[in-house]
């Protein structure tokens, strides 16, 4: 690795672990929330699963079994590779993947410290489309109708919308079986959570894992990085990604934990066993199409819709208004401090 590629994969290394950190914390929410494990084994055991998914990952590639089409699909299918060709020197490349990760951490950064909730996903990837859109001069960058346009910017919306939706009608449905049932059944959902919490941190780990392994790939494109493969990635990239994302679920983000367990809804046993499972639908759906979706905003979505299945007006509708608001803004933020930070980066770097 070059001085140039060292300084990007520690940027992006940096922005993995704030997607541990955010998406992490997500994962085991309602879980801890209704005290079916507790906190520090939670936290321990999904920082362990958020090493070992990337690592398996590669594990399985290396023989021939297919499983980074997030990964590949970002460093192929959301770019045009042809502009790839107009980078020639490494001063370039450097300038394109280092405003885009910047753009991205700043965004991250600002709604962390305003407490504005965001994509994690999106927002990474709305910092390295605006450089591109910056770098290469025209929107059409963008492999808009191939993927951009519905994979990315309409599952804004569609995939919590789908979320919310299944969610209720799934909550409908178990209220209408279990009523009857005796408390005890608290006692089936409390170890139904503990099953679904390695799903659905395994599923968030993957999802997360491959983002940041696709900006690899697209470091890789513009020689930043040598190989072609999912296989063939050195197994240092992979395994700082996987680590990244354990040291982010160790820090954790309690606060997160808090709105998606107590401040939406006041979940129960019922409502996360509903909410985990349609998450773990929607999120392996996007591991399997290759989409990649913002988890969180899945989880927080499921969530809403098992309490507006209960009771609506218990639903905080105040703080999902506001969630709502910053997952819609999060794309076209990143994506101007994004471009921004190329237009005055690159000039001063490529004057060097």
């Amino acid at each position: 690795m070059s001085a140039y590629s060292i300084i990007v994969f520690l940027m992006l290394l940096a922005y993995t672990f704030y997607m541990g950190f955010n998406g992490g914390s997500n994962a085991i929410a309602t879980t801890v929330a209704t005290r079916a494990i507790k906190v520090r084994p939670a936290i321990f055991l999904s920082a362990l699963i958020n090493f070992l998914v990337p690592v398996g990952m590669w594990l399985l590639a290396k023989r021939g079994i297919s499983t980074a089409s997030i990964a590949s699909n970002i460093g192929t299918k959301m770019i045009y590779p042809h502009y790839f060709d107009t980078i020639n020197t490494e001063k370039m490349a450097f300038a394109f993947m280092f405003s885009g990760l910047l753009g991205s951490m700043i965004w991250a950064i600002i709604s962390f410290k305003t407490k504005v909730p965001i994509s994690v996903s999106h927002t990474l990837l709305g910092g390295v489309f605006g450089a591109a859109v910056a770098a290469f001069s025209t929107l059409n960058c963008l492999q808009w109708k191939e993927s951009v346009l519905l994979d990315v910017f309409g599952m804004i919306l569609i995939a919590p919308a789908v979320s919310m939706l299944l969610s209720y009608i799934l909550m409908k449905l178990a209220k209408r079986w279990l009523w009857r049932a005796s408390r005890r059944v608290d006692g089936v959902l409390i170890n139904v959570q503990k099953i679904n919490f390695v799903i659905l941190t395994s599923a968030f780990a993957s999802n997360n894992g491959q983002k940041s392994l696709g900006i690899a790939f697209l470091m890789a494109s513009i020689g930043l990085l040598d190989f072609t493969e999912f296989s063939n990635m050195p197994f240092g990239v992979v395994a700082g990604v996987g680590g990244a994302l354990m040291l982010g679920m160790l820090r954790g983000g309690y606060s997160i934990m808090r709105t998606i367990g107590r401040k939406l809804y006041k979940v129960e046993p019922l409502h996360s066993v509903v909410a985990q499972l349609t998450t773990s639908t929607i999120t392996m759906t996007g591991n399997l199409t290759g989409i990649p979706l913002g988890m969180g905003q899945a989880m927080t979505a499921a969530v809403i819709g098992t309490g507006a299945a209960d009771r609506i007006k218990a639903v905080n509708w105040t703080t999902a208004g506001k969630i709502t608001i910053g997952w819609t803004l999060t794309m076209p933020i990143a994506m101007a401090i994004g471009a921004t930070a190329y237009m005055i980066i690159g000039k001063l770097i490529l004057k060097v």
